[in-house]
Protein backbone atom coordinates (compact mmCIF):
# COMPACT_ATOMS: atom_id res chain seq x y z
CA UNK A 1 0.00 0.00 0.00
CA UNK A 2 2.83 2.37 0.35
CA UNK A 3 3.05 5.20 -1.58
CA UNK A 4 5.63 7.52 0.21
CA UNK A 5 7.15 10.11 -0.99
CA UNK A 6 10.09 12.25 -0.30
CA UNK A 7 8.88 15.37 0.66
CA UNK A 8 12.47 17.37 0.44
CA UNK A 9 11.42 16.63 -3.80
CA UNK A 10 7.45 17.77 -3.50
CA UNK A 11 6.35 20.95 -5.21
CA UNK A 12 3.61 22.12 -2.48
CA UNK A 13 0.44 22.31 -4.73
CA UNK A 14 1.38 19.84 -7.09
CA UNK A 15 1.19 17.18 -4.99
CA UNK A 16 -1.25 17.36 -1.86
CA UNK A 17 -3.86 15.41 -0.63
CA UNK A 18 -6.95 15.08 1.57
CA UNK A 19 -10.24 17.05 2.96
CA UNK A 20 -9.71 18.30 6.71
CA UNK A 21 -11.43 16.00 8.58
CA UNK A 22 -11.69 14.57 12.13
CA UNK A 23 -9.57 12.31 14.58
CA UNK A 24 -5.54 11.97 14.93
CA UNK A 25 -4.30 9.79 11.40
CA UNK A 26 -3.70 6.52 11.96
CA UNK A 27 -1.63 4.12 9.97
CA UNK A 28 -2.99 1.24 7.71
CA UNK A 29 -2.02 -2.11 6.44
CA UNK A 30 -4.85 -3.00 3.69
CA UNK A 31 -6.69 -1.28 1.01
CA UNK A 32 -9.85 -3.24 -0.32
CA UNK A 33 -8.51 -3.63 -4.10
CA UNK A 34 -7.63 -7.07 -5.32
CA UNK A 35 -5.04 -8.02 -7.83
CA UNK A 36 -5.18 -11.03 -9.90
CA UNK A 37 -2.72 -13.20 -7.70
CA UNK A 38 -5.13 -12.82 -5.42
CA UNK A 39 -8.04 -15.59 -4.43
CA UNK A 40 -20.72 16.93 -17.39
CA UNK A 41 -20.39 20.01 -18.58
CA UNK A 42 -18.55 22.85 -16.25
CA UNK A 43 -21.13 23.47 -13.72
CA UNK A 44 -23.71 21.31 -14.23
CA UNK A 45 -22.25 18.42 -11.56
CA UNK A 46 -23.72 15.40 -10.49
CA UNK A 47 -27.54 15.05 -9.16
CA UNK A 48 -28.24 16.31 -5.44
CA UNK A 49 -29.91 14.35 -3.11
CA UNK A 50 -32.93 15.02 -1.60
CA UNK A 51 -33.91 16.08 1.88
CA UNK A 52 -33.75 12.31 3.45
CA UNK A 53 -37.05 10.41 4.72
CA UNK A 54 -36.17 7.95 7.63
CA UNK A 55 -37.68 4.46 7.09
CA UNK A 56 -40.07 2.62 9.54
CA UNK A 57 -39.05 -0.54 8.05
CA UNK A 58 -37.70 -3.38 9.97
CA UNK A 59 -33.64 -3.52 9.69
CA UNK A 60 -33.73 -7.05 7.84
CA UNK A 61 -36.79 -5.02 4.76
CA UNK A 62 -34.57 -2.01 4.64
CA UNK A 63 -31.59 -3.99 3.79
CA UNK A 64 -33.08 -6.52 1.52
CA UNK A 65 -35.25 -2.66 -0.02
CA UNK A 66 -31.65 -0.77 -0.76
CA UNK A 67 -30.32 -4.24 -1.87
CA UNK A 68 -32.77 -4.60 -4.51
CA UNK A 69 -32.83 -1.27 -5.82
CA UNK A 70 -29.75 -0.37 -5.92
CA UNK A 71 -27.60 -3.75 -6.78
CA UNK A 72 -28.15 -2.61 -10.73
CA UNK A 73 -26.14 0.41 -10.00
CA UNK A 74 -23.17 -1.62 -8.50
CA UNK A 75 -20.43 -2.71 -10.87
CA UNK A 76 -17.07 -4.01 -11.17
CA UNK A 77 -14.09 -2.46 -12.91
CA UNK A 78 -11.22 -4.68 -14.32
CA UNK A 79 -8.11 -2.68 -14.62
CA UNK A 80 -5.90 -4.00 -17.52
CA UNK A 81 -2.52 -3.39 -18.09
CA UNK A 82 -0.50 -2.70 -21.19
CA UNK A 83 -0.46 -6.00 -22.57
CA UNK A 84 -4.00 -6.56 -22.34
CA UNK A 85 -4.00 -8.61 -19.25
CA UNK A 86 -5.77 -8.13 -15.88
CA UNK A 87 -3.85 -5.93 -13.21
CA UNK A 88 -6.18 -5.52 -10.73
CA UNK A 89 -9.81 -5.26 -10.04
CA UNK A 90 -12.35 -3.42 -7.67
CA UNK A 91 -15.61 -2.47 -7.22
CA UNK A 92 -17.84 0.99 -8.51
CA UNK A 93 -21.32 2.22 -8.59
CA UNK A 94 -23.40 4.54 -11.38
CA UNK A 95 -23.78 8.25 -10.30
CA UNK A 96 -25.55 9.59 -13.65
CA UNK A 97 -27.20 7.61 -16.12
CA UNK A 98 -27.89 9.61 -18.78
CA UNK A 99 -23.87 10.61 -19.10
CA UNK A 100 -22.92 7.25 -18.21
CA UNK A 101 -20.26 8.18 -15.10
CA UNK A 102 -19.01 5.79 -12.94
CA UNK A 103 -17.52 6.47 -9.02
CA UNK A 104 -14.44 4.11 -8.21
CA UNK A 105 -11.16 4.52 -6.11
CA UNK A 106 -8.22 6.10 -7.92
CA UNK A 107 -6.36 3.24 -6.55
CA UNK A 108 -8.77 0.95 -8.62
CA UNK A 109 -7.91 2.23 -11.55
CA UNK A 110 -4.17 3.00 -10.85
CA UNK A 111 -1.31 0.71 -12.07
CA UNK A 112 -0.21 -1.54 -8.97
CA UNK A 113 3.79 -0.81 -10.42
CA UNK A 114 3.22 2.70 -10.88
CA UNK A 115 1.92 6.02 -9.98
CA UNK A 116 -0.08 6.12 -13.42
CA UNK A 117 -3.22 4.68 -14.16
CA UNK A 118 -4.03 1.42 -15.95
CA UNK A 119 -3.88 0.79 -19.72
CA UNK A 120 -7.72 0.13 -20.06
CA UNK A 121 -10.74 -0.59 -18.40
CA UNK A 122 -13.90 -2.59 -18.07
CA UNK A 123 -16.90 -2.56 -16.04
CA UNK A 124 -19.28 -5.61 -15.55
CA UNK A 125 -22.81 -5.11 -14.19
CA UNK A 126 -24.77 -7.43 -11.96
CA UNK A 127 -26.64 -8.64 -14.85
CA UNK A 128 -23.31 -9.69 -16.24
CA UNK A 129 -23.03 -7.35 -19.00
CA UNK A 130 -19.95 -6.18 -19.85
CA UNK A 131 -18.62 -2.91 -20.54
CA UNK A 132 -15.37 -0.59 -21.57
CA UNK A 133 -15.12 2.10 -19.79
CA UNK A 134 -12.90 5.25 -19.96
CA UNK A 135 -10.95 7.14 -17.32
CA UNK A 136 -12.65 10.19 -17.21
CA UNK A 137 -10.34 11.63 -14.46
CA UNK A 138 -8.69 10.92 -11.32
CA UNK A 139 -7.14 12.25 -7.68
CA UNK A 140 -5.34 10.51 -5.44
CA UNK A 141 -5.14 12.14 -2.76
CA UNK A 142 -8.89 11.93 -2.31
CA UNK A 143 -8.95 8.23 -3.48
CA UNK A 144 -11.56 9.06 -5.98
CA UNK A 145 -11.64 8.73 -9.72
CA UNK A 146 -14.82 8.65 -12.60
CA UNK A 147 -15.01 6.28 -15.29
CA UNK A 148 -17.35 6.93 -18.12
CA UNK A 149 -19.42 4.12 -20.16
CA UNK A 150 -22.03 4.08 -22.89
CA UNK A 151 -25.78 5.00 -21.09
CA UNK A 152 -27.32 2.49 -22.07
CA UNK A 153 -29.72 1.03 -20.31
CA UNK A 154 -27.94 2.14 -16.37
CA UNK A 155 -29.45 2.57 -13.22
CA UNK A 156 -27.77 5.66 -10.42
CA UNK A 157 -27.48 5.80 -7.47
CA UNK A 158 -27.94 9.23 -5.43
CA UNK A 159 -25.16 10.83 -3.10
CA UNK A 160 -26.46 11.78 -0.06
CA UNK A 161 -25.51 14.79 2.37
CA UNK A 162 -23.13 12.55 4.20
CA UNK A 163 -23.68 15.52 6.95
CA UNK A 164 -27.14 14.32 7.46
CA UNK A 165 -26.17 10.56 8.34
CA UNK A 166 -26.16 10.09 12.11
CA UNK A 167 -23.92 7.76 13.59
CA UNK A 168 -25.46 4.54 14.37
CA UNK A 169 -27.57 4.32 11.26
CA UNK A 170 -27.84 0.92 9.19
CA UNK A 171 -25.24 0.80 6.32
CA UNK A 172 -25.02 -1.64 3.32
CA UNK A 173 -21.88 -2.54 1.30
CA UNK A 174 -22.14 -4.46 -2.17
CA UNK A 175 -19.01 -5.18 -4.30
CA UNK A 176 -17.23 -7.54 -5.34
CA UNK A 177 -14.74 -8.90 -2.82
CA UNK A 178 -11.48 -11.50 -4.00
CA UNK A 179 -12.43 -10.15 -7.70
CA UNK A 180 -15.02 -12.83 -7.78
CA UNK A 181 -17.62 -12.68 -5.77
CA UNK A 182 -19.61 -10.17 -7.67
CA UNK A 183 -22.64 -8.33 -6.01
CA UNK A 184 -21.71 -9.96 -2.18
CA UNK A 185 -23.70 -7.27 0.40
CA UNK A 186 -22.24 -7.01 3.65
CA UNK A 187 -23.96 -4.51 6.80
CA UNK A 188 -23.20 -2.61 9.79
CA UNK A 189 -24.09 0.80 11.16
CA UNK A 190 -21.88 3.96 10.55
CA UNK A 191 -19.60 3.90 13.88
CA UNK A 192 -17.92 7.18 13.42
CA UNK A 193 -17.79 10.45 10.93
CA UNK A 194 -14.85 12.98 10.20
CA UNK A 195 -11.77 10.35 10.69
CA UNK A 196 -8.52 11.01 8.96
CA UNK A 197 -6.72 7.83 8.50
CA UNK A 198 -2.87 7.71 6.91
CA UNK A 199 -2.05 5.78 4.08
CA UNK A 200 1.22 6.62 4.31
CA UNK A 201 3.20 9.82 5.46
CA UNK A 202 2.46 12.28 2.39
CA UNK A 203 -1.45 10.84 2.00
CA UNK A 204 -3.78 11.16 4.67
CA UNK A 205 -7.09 10.72 3.65
CA UNK A 206 -9.63 13.00 5.78
CA UNK A 207 -13.32 13.11 6.25
CA UNK A 208 -14.47 9.48 6.15
CA UNK A 209 -16.93 7.65 7.44
CA UNK A 210 -15.99 4.87 9.70
CA UNK A 211 -18.56 1.97 10.03
CA UNK A 212 -18.29 -2.04 10.65
CA UNK A 213 -19.58 -3.36 7.48
CA UNK A 214 -17.00 -5.88 6.50
CA UNK A 215 -14.92 -4.17 3.10
CA UNK A 216 -13.05 -6.89 1.79
CA UNK A 217 -10.03 -6.66 -0.99
CA UNK A 218 -12.15 -5.91 -4.02
CA UNK A 219 -14.76 -3.63 -2.15
CA UNK A 220 -13.08 -0.99 -2.87
CA UNK A 221 -14.86 1.84 -5.09
CA UNK A 222 -18.43 0.36 -4.31
CA UNK A 223 -20.98 2.20 -2.28
CA UNK A 224 -21.80 2.68 1.46
CA UNK A 225 -25.70 2.77 1.30
CA UNK A 226 -27.70 4.33 3.78
CA UNK A 227 -30.43 1.42 4.73
CA UNK A 228 -33.17 4.12 5.46
CA UNK A 229 -32.99 6.48 2.63
CA UNK A 230 -31.23 4.08 -0.04
CA UNK A 231 -28.87 7.10 -0.44
CA UNK A 232 -24.60 6.15 -0.72
CA UNK A 233 -23.00 7.91 1.88
CA UNK A 234 -19.94 7.14 1.03
CA UNK A 235 -17.46 5.02 -1.20
CA UNK A 236 -15.88 2.06 0.33
CA UNK A 237 -12.03 2.89 0.30
CA UNK A 238 -9.88 0.85 3.33
CA UNK A 239 -9.86 -1.58 6.36
CA UNK A 240 -8.03 -1.66 9.43
CA UNK A 241 -6.06 -5.36 8.78
CA UNK A 242 -5.16 -5.68 12.79
CA UNK A 243 -8.66 -4.61 14.05
CA UNK A 244 -11.86 -6.19 13.13
CA UNK A 245 -14.92 -4.23 12.36
CA UNK A 246 -12.92 -1.22 11.65
CA UNK A 247 -13.37 0.14 7.93
CA UNK A 248 -13.30 3.42 6.16
CA UNK A 249 -15.25 5.35 3.22
CA UNK A 250 -14.74 8.41 1.71
CA UNK A 251 -17.82 10.60 2.90
CA UNK A 252 -20.25 11.45 -0.02
CA UNK A 253 -20.27 15.20 -0.36
CA UNK A 254 -16.23 15.10 -0.49
CA UNK A 255 -16.86 12.42 -3.13
CA UNK A 256 -19.27 14.82 -4.99
CA UNK A 257 -17.25 17.99 -4.69
CA UNK A 258 -14.19 15.79 -6.36
CA UNK A 259 -15.79 14.24 -9.44
CA UNK A 260 -17.78 17.14 -9.97
CA UNK A 261 -13.99 18.97 -10.90
CA UNK A 262 -13.21 15.49 -12.79
CA UNK A 263 -15.81 15.29 -14.43
CA UNK A 264 -15.62 19.01 -15.52
CA UNK A 265 -11.75 18.97 -15.68
CA UNK A 266 -10.49 15.58 -15.99
CA UNK A 267 -8.13 16.98 -12.94
CA UNK A 268 -8.14 18.83 -9.51
CA UNK A 269 -6.53 22.05 -9.84
CA UNK A 270 -5.01 22.67 -6.36
CA UNK A 271 -3.92 26.19 -5.17
CA UNK A 272 0.08 26.04 -5.78
CA UNK A 273 2.70 27.18 -3.35
CA UNK A 274 6.12 26.79 -4.89
CA UNK A 275 8.40 25.89 -1.91
CA UNK A 276 10.19 22.23 -2.00
CA UNK A 277 10.59 21.39 1.75
CA UNK A 278 11.70 18.73 4.06
CA UNK A 279 10.85 18.14 8.17
CA UNK A 280 13.15 19.98 10.75
CA UNK A 281 15.03 18.18 12.99
CA UNK A 282 15.94 18.01 16.11
CA UNK A 283 19.38 18.81 15.43
CA UNK A 284 18.39 21.13 13.12
CA UNK A 285 16.34 22.80 15.49
CA UNK A 286 18.99 22.91 18.08
CA UNK A 287 21.58 24.46 15.49
CA UNK A 288 19.88 27.32 14.89
CA UNK A 289 18.89 28.53 18.82
CA UNK A 290 15.14 27.00 18.36
CA UNK A 291 13.12 25.73 21.72
CA UNK A 292 13.42 22.09 22.07
CA UNK A 293 10.31 19.99 20.25
CA UNK A 294 10.28 22.90 17.92
CA UNK A 295 8.17 20.95 14.78
CA UNK A 296 7.78 22.03 11.26
CA UNK A 297 9.08 22.25 7.66
CA UNK A 298 12.80 23.57 6.31
CA UNK A 299 12.31 25.49 3.23
CA UNK A 300 14.97 24.06 0.35
CA UNK A 301 14.24 25.88 -2.19
CA UNK A 302 11.53 29.05 -3.36
CA UNK A 303 10.40 28.37 -6.94
CA UNK A 304 11.34 31.66 -8.88
CA UNK A 305 8.11 33.49 -9.51
CA UNK A 306 5.72 31.31 -7.60
CA UNK A 307 3.35 32.78 -5.24
CA UNK A 308 6.09 31.84 -2.23
CA UNK A 309 8.56 33.76 -3.42
CA UNK A 310 5.67 36.92 -4.30
CA UNK A 311 5.01 36.64 -0.63
CA UNK A 312 8.54 36.86 0.82
CA UNK A 313 9.28 33.45 1.68
CA UNK A 314 12.92 32.65 1.81
CA UNK A 315 15.20 29.39 1.61
CA UNK A 316 16.23 27.82 5.26
CA UNK A 317 12.92 29.80 6.40
CA UNK A 318 10.59 27.32 8.93
CA UNK A 319 7.09 27.04 8.54
CA UNK A 320 5.22 25.94 11.66
CA UNK A 321 1.49 26.48 10.44
CA UNK A 322 -0.63 26.86 7.66
CA UNK A 323 -3.86 29.46 8.75
CA UNK A 324 -2.65 28.50 12.86
CA UNK A 325 -2.71 24.74 12.21
CA UNK A 326 0.63 23.07 13.38
CA UNK A 327 2.30 21.17 10.70
CA UNK A 328 3.22 17.48 11.92
CA UNK A 329 3.16 14.15 11.49
CA UNK A 330 -0.53 13.82 11.57
CA UNK A 331 -1.16 17.24 9.58
CA UNK A 332 1.75 17.50 6.61
CA UNK A 333 1.57 20.52 4.84
CA UNK A 334 0.16 19.06 1.84
CA UNK A 335 -2.82 18.07 3.51
CA UNK A 336 -3.27 21.45 5.24
CA UNK A 337 -3.52 22.67 1.46
CA UNK A 338 -5.90 20.07 -0.20
CA UNK A 339 -8.97 22.45 -0.20
CA UNK A 340 -7.63 25.40 -1.37
CA UNK A 341 -7.61 26.57 -4.91
CA UNK A 342 -5.70 29.29 -7.06
CA UNK A 343 -6.76 32.54 -5.70
CA UNK A 344 -7.28 31.35 -2.10
CA UNK A 345 -5.30 32.93 0.14
CA UNK A 346 -3.22 31.44 3.16
CA UNK A 347 -1.25 32.40 6.54
CA UNK A 348 1.73 31.02 6.85
CA UNK A 349 3.61 31.47 10.21
CA UNK A 350 7.45 31.13 9.69
CA UNK A 351 10.30 31.47 11.79
CA UNK A 352 13.25 33.21 10.26
CA UNK A 353 16.63 34.10 12.27
CA UNK A 354 15.02 33.22 15.21
CA UNK A 355 12.52 35.40 15.34
CA UNK A 356 8.59 34.31 14.41
CA UNK A 357 6.37 36.27 12.05
CA UNK A 358 3.82 36.11 9.62
CA UNK A 359 3.17 36.14 5.66
CA UNK A 360 0.09 35.59 3.70
CA UNK A 361 0.73 34.20 0.45
CA UNK A 362 -2.55 33.90 -2.50
CA UNK A 363 -2.22 30.58 -4.29
CA UNK A 364 -1.62 30.06 -7.60
CA UNK A 365 -1.79 27.77 -11.04
CA UNK A 366 0.16 24.26 -10.59
CA UNK A 367 2.76 24.98 -13.79
CA UNK A 368 1.86 22.80 -16.53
Amino acid sequence: MSRGRAAALLLVGILIGGISGGATATYLTSRATESPGQSAPVGTGLPAASAPTASSAPADEEIVGVVRDLLPSVVTVINYAANGQPQSSGSGFVVDSGKGYIITNNHVVEDPRTTGAGASFDVVFSDDRKASAKLVGRDPFTDIAVLQVAPQGLKAATLANSDNVPVGALTVAIGSPLGEFQNTVTHGIVSAKGRRVAESSQLILEDLIQTDAPINPGNSGGPLLWAATHQVIGVNTLGVSQATGINFAISSNTVKQIADELIANGRVVRGYLGIQYSPITPRQAAQLGLPSGTIGIVVGQVVPGSPAQQAGVQVNDIITKVNDQVIDADHPLSSLLVKNRPGDKVKLTLIRTGKEMTVDVTLGQPPQ
